[in-house]
């Protein structure tokens, strides 16, 4: 072991942190270097090491010494910053506080300074879905308004030009000082900053040179930023609004000319200035919608509509929350601007809400390869900046073909074409968890979903994983056991994906105090109108040709300990079903999910009616030895075991000798693993294929295979 310092670069979760940044602190851990994605749909953290010379993460047993504590001395600037910051936000919340629930709270400060409050990922999911996450994020709209409000208020002044351009650039630091500083922030920040220059110095600017010097300081600090989607989104949203505004604008204004009727009931000037505002709003849509598809597979149909709408309500709200940010700490402040702030935000949130449950509100497809994008994107320039109306036809064609079969590209990383697989499992490789999805080609079935191992592990991992997989609707959903890192996603789960019906242990129910998590787990999943329904030894339900029989435990069964409560499940076509009735021979499953059995509920499994030999199981307590183990896995006889498993226990791995010489996959070791049963017949001759695969970081790997011919 070697003895180092470091000093965090980020808080940690939470408000109440210990830590802060520049402070230097000392622990006992260990580094480990950043690995390929274990998961689909994981992103690959090594890009953006590599970009900002990180050499991986830092775990460290216990909590580590402050050495020395950030201070004025020796972090000045942090030190500052962190101190206006909590000023600002201080002010902002004060004016808010009593009056606004805790969402409009968390609304207002991420569109005003861009930090996030508790909250603010269910926020930012509820935008995302409406396609109007662009007003969480701080950008030149929100600079653009600042410098309107300011403006007027110099004008009443009547302030001189000099003094009027050097206030504007003041204003463009202090704006990128306190606020979150992203791409979209840095950009406007700096063309805020150019603006000004030129009022003071009379020098006028060509907007096209000040996007240019916008986007070469920002790639100078950062030359990677170019391949982040902010970076592309903000600037393509201002090369729309700059070349795309005005043809759309156009072909608007020559379509309503169809309507001589509406010049005489409303104002040419109105009808112009809407028209207006909508043309910059659809440009900057069709231009980012290439870039979303891209980078996060989904169309937003309304975006353009609800931006039109909303943006009026934005820049109230920013005007509003700037100026308590700056008195808002002051008597009667909450009555001049808390409660109108708290009304547009309740608006506004209500607003995008209510774009969000229209249909269509987001067409989710896959990830289209980045040279379709570019496509896209040149046949829309070329639409907007070609003179010849031939090529100007041909481009437009061009991007309505592209736009059109993006919506249908295909949406799941899994490899579905191969012919004739029946039934498939994919373990995501959560750390100390389980999450095992059971597929065939018209049901799924989620086994166990959660981890102990990951901050945010449902909305960040093992959510991310299930769309990248396909999923799109749970048939039904088992909870083995009251252990949190067996059902830790389900909140998030439930939220982002229909579920049929969901089934746990009697056990599992009986805990109806919020003061246990499946108490908790239960009262939230009652928001989504699902109840957890009891299964027990002996229960049997079918999905698409497949039978789900439980083995343990046993109507009214109370376990020792909690893991020997575990659903276990035998898995079998029905045909094979159909052959033990009538033969009473035993036939061999194709799949076993043991959940987290130990001793007790091992020994019952191996005296269950339906026990029988099977292909594939999963070891039961993620590969933890028990002694019913030793007579477990060779009662079953499986082709492969599959191991869902943290490194801390995959380090001892006591049941190695258990199950030395078996085809073993274990997810901290080997990424998500994927196993796939396949069934072809040919002149007379049934082939059974078992099929295991990893994820390696953008695609599934062979481990091996198990044929067998009957």
């Amino acid at each position: 072991p070697t003895p180092a310092t470091t000093s965090p670069t980020e808080n940690s979760d939470g408000n109440g942190s210990e830590f802060s940044v520049g402070d230097v602190v000392a622990g006992v851990g260990w580094l480990r270097g950043l690995e390929a994605p274990h998961n689909p749909g994981e992103p690959d953290f090594r890009i953006r090491a590599f970009r900002n010379n990180h050499a991986g993460n830092i775990s460290v047993a216990g909590n580590p010494e402050i050495i020395t504590k950030t201070s004025f001395s020796n972090n000045f600037y942090t030190f500052i910053r962190e101190h206006a910051c909590a000023w600002v936000d201080h002010n902002l919340l004060s004016v808010m506080n009593g009056i606004a629930p805790p969402q409009i709270e968390t609304l207002v400060v991420a569109m005003t300074t861009g930090r996030q409050l508790s909250g603010y990922r269910a926020l930012r999911q509820s935008f995302s879905g409406s396609g109007l996450s662009h007003f969480l994020a701080i950008s030149g709209f929100n600079l653009a308004v600042l410098f309107g409000a300011v403006w007027v208020c110099m004008e009443l002044f009547h302030f001189p030009w000099i003094f009027r351009g050097w206030f504007l650039v003041i204003t463009s630091f202090l704006f990128l000082f306190v606020v979150d500083v992203e791409t979209s922030v840095l950009r406007a920040g700096i063309a805020g900053i150019l603006v000004g220059v030129s009022v003071a110095c009379d020098r006028g600017w060509r907007a096209d040179g000040l996007l240019a010097v916008a986007v070469i300081f920002t790639l100078v600090c950062d030359p990677w930023a170019a391949w982040n989607p902010g970076f592309q989104l903000s600037y393509g949203a201002v090369l729309a609004l700059r070349y795309g505004s005005e043809p759309i604008l156009r072909m608007m204004m020559r379509f309503l000319e169809l309507f001589p009727s509406l010049s005489k009931t409303i104002s040419r000037h109105f009808v112009k200035s809407i028209v207006t505002a909508f043309s910059a709003s659809v440009a900057a849509w069709l231009m980012s919608t290439p870039i979303t598809e891209s980078h996060f597979g989904s169309i937003s149909i309304w975006a353009a509509v609800a931006s039109t709408v909303l943006a009026p309500l934005a820049a109230i709200i920013t005007v509003l929350a700037s100026i308590a940010c700056l008195v808002g700490t002051l008597p009667g402040a909450e009555y001049i601007l808390g409660y109108p702030l708290t009304f547009f935000s309740e608006l506004f949130l209500w607003l995008s809400n209510f774009v969000g449950v229209l249909p269509a509100a987001n067409i989710r497809g896959g990830a289209i390869p980045w040279w379709w994008a570019l496509l896209e994107l040149a046949a829309l320039a070329s639409c907007w900046i070609c003179v010849r109306p031939r090529i100007r036809y041909f481009s437009t064609g061009l991007f309505l073909l592209l736009f059109i079969a993006s919506i249908f590209f295909q949406s799941s990383s899994a490899d579905t074409s191969t012919p004739g697989w029946k039934l498939r499992m994919t373990s995501i490789s959560v750390g100390d968890g389980s999450a095992h999805i059971v597929e065939t080609p018209n049901s799924c079935v989620l086994f166990d979903a959660g981890t102990i191992s990951r901050h945010a592990g449902g909305s960040k991992l093992i959510v991310p994983a299930l769309k990248a997989i396909g999923c799109s609707r749970f048939n039904a959903v088992f909870i083995s056991h009251p252990h949190l890192d067996h059902f830790s996603a389900l909140p998030e789960i439930a939220q982002a994906f229909q579920i049929d019906r969901i089934y746990a242990t009697e056990a599992f129910i009986s805990y109806l105090n919020t003061e246990y998590a499946p108490g908790v787990l239960m009262n939230v999943l009652k928001k989504y109108g699902l109840k957890l329904e009891p299964f027990t030894a002996g229960n049997t339900v079918s999905f698409d040709g497949f039978v789900w029989t439980a083995l343990h435990p046993k109507i009214g069964f109370r376990s020792r300990i909690v893991n020997d409560g575990s659903l276990v499940f035998r898995i079998e076509p029905e045909k094979n079903l159909d052959i033990h009735f009538k033969n009473k021979i035993p036939v061999v499953a194709w799949l076993t999910l043991c959940g987290d059995s130990q001793t007790e509920a091992i020994a019952n499994i191996l005296a269950s009616p339906h026990f029988g030999p099977s292909l594939v199981m999963e070891l039961p307590h993620h590969g933890a030895w028990s002694d019913g183990v030793v007579d477990l896995v060779p009662a079953l006889k499986p082709w492969i075991l599959i191991q869902s498993t943290g490194y801390q226990r995959f380090e001892f791995d006591r049941i190695e000798p258990v199950v030395h010489g078996y085809v073993r996959g274990v997810t901290c070791r080997d990424g998500a693993l994927r196993v796939t049963w396949y069934e072809n017949e040919r002149d007379g001759v049934i082939t059974n294929r078992v099929l295991l695969e990893r994820w390696v970081g953008d695609g599934w790997v062979e481990v091996a295979s198990h044929t067998n011919q009957k």
